[in-house]
């Protein structure tokens, strides 16, 4: 897998992203905006052959990309969401709850 094999579809409701490989959902998060300014994110799921890659990453950088875009800030109440927000600094301007650091 590499990132040219992904694509990334928002689901018609808007809560929820996913990854596609050949057509083929292999991850997702599903998110809540809440009011006009906030985005919650509760939940990742990536299926088996997934768990190892960057792809919690990359569906996370396609919400931080809507969040830039709407003018919002990120909230996640999913471990594995909060460990890349964590971890990745470069994240910060959209994060709302910066107090792990």
């Amino acid at each position: 897998m590499t990132d040219q094999d992904i694509t990334f579809q928002f689901s018609d409701d808007g809560c929820k992203v996913y990854a596609l490989c050949d057509g083929r959902k292999i991850g997702s998060i599903f998110f809540v905006k809440m009011g006009s300014d906030k985005i919650m994110i509760s939940e990742s799921e990536i299926e088996p052959d997934y768990k190892n890659s960057e792809l919690e990453l990359l569906l996370t950088m396609e919400i931080i990309k809507l969040a830039r875009e709407q003018h919002r800030k990120i909230m996640s109440i999913c471990p594995y969401i909060t460990n890349i927000f964590t971890t990745h600094p470069e994240f910060d301007d959209v994060r709302l709850l910066n107090n792990s650091r």
